[in-house]
């Protein structure tokens, strides 16, 4: 929103001053004291680009017909929206020069208007290269390969997925998403063998010993350990909340879990298990989960919040509380 009020303010004052510029009876006169070929003469007089202006003070009615078509021309490309970043810095150029000419002498600078025109010209150019960027890693990551090979990395989530938690499909009695490498991309109900009754003996659960059955954790149990491989991810819903949240197994024995509620626009994060962190594919935040899920890319300045979660060694299974 605040790139498309600058780019309707600055397009429509560009196209006016064009078409001002035209229905001037006196700016294209060589008789009139507004002509514009006496403004260049005028202007070059102490300016840092005075030598620009005498050039094309050679050809006064050109360069006139060039200025005001040349503001038209941004102003139209810019509300219409065509090649913003190109019209961007045309304008941002077109104020610089006039910034160092036609309001040069003007004292304190901040009463002339081309100082702050340039700003904003400057702030919608980045604005829409931002947008430009967040758009291709979008598509980049809509284009990434389904997760269910063993030889890709897990894909990111699509847009109807990452949106997900704003209905039901995330509420503690939905079907699981499992994320793992090895996983296909479909709900998954919890079976048997996810079940806490279940055997707790399997080559890659911790070893149960008397004393880690005495200070065995409180809380819910949201996996089997050996559900998620290591390296690997699963998503649940958080018991106390009832938030998405993602469980991460860096290495065999160590787990930790963080909400996947991007804290940016409120989009599902996504673990991409080849450079081992969280990403957003609405407009590519990424998060660094072996630093708290801090902020390393994209528009998100806070951390995802921490989900608190342990491993029962004594049952093999994982409890958040």
């Amino acid at each position: 929103m605040p790139l498309r009020l600058l780019r309707a303010f600055l397009g429509v004052t560009f196209l006016y001053a064009g078409a001002q510029k035209l229905a001037d009876p006196g700016y294209l006169n060589p008789g009139a004291p507004d002509f514009i070929g006496t403004q260049l003469r005028d202007f070059a007089h102490g300016s840092p680009l005075g030598w620009l202006l005498r050039i094309v003070a050679v050809a006064p009615l050109a360069t006139g017909l060039a200025v005001a078509l040349g503001e038209i021309a941004i102003g139209l490309g810019t509300i219409v929206g065509v090649a913003p970043v190109a019209f961007a810095f045309a304008g941002l150029g077109v104020n610089l020069v006039l910034f160092f000419t036609a309001t040069w002498h003007v004292h304190p600078y901040f009463l002339g208007s081309d100082s702050i025109y340039a700003v904003a010209w400057l702030a919608y150019a980045i604005g829409s290269v931002e947008i430009g960027r967040a758009n291709a890693h979008a598509a980049k990551a809509r284009r990434r390969p389904r997760a269910g090979r063993s030889d890709v990395p897990v894909g990111l989530l699509e847009r109807r997925e990452v949106c997900a938690h704003c209905s039901s499909a995330d509420s503690p009695s939905s079907p699981r998403w499992s994320l793992s490498p090895s996983a296909p991309r479909r709900p998954v109900a919890l079976t048997s063998q996810d079940s806490p009754s279940a055997d707790p003996a399997a080559s890659d659960d911790p070893s149960p010993s008397p004393a880690a059955a005495r200070s065995r954790p409180s809380g819910h149990v949201i996996a089997r350990l050996r559900s998620v491989p290591v390296g690997g991810a699963l998503a649940f819903s958080d018991p106390r909340s009832g938030d998405p949240s993602i469980l991460l197994r860096p290495k065999r024995n160590q787990v930790y879990a963080f909400s996947r509620v991007c804290t940016h626009a409120g989009c599902l994060v996504q673990y991409d298990s080849g450079s081992s962190v969280l990403v957003c594919p609405c407009h590519g935040a990424e998060f660094d989960p072996a630093r708290g899920a801090q902020p390393i890319a994209g528009p998100a300045f806070d951390p995802l919040p921490r989900v608190n979660v342990s491993i029962d060694r004594s049952t093999g299974e994982v409890v958040a509380g």
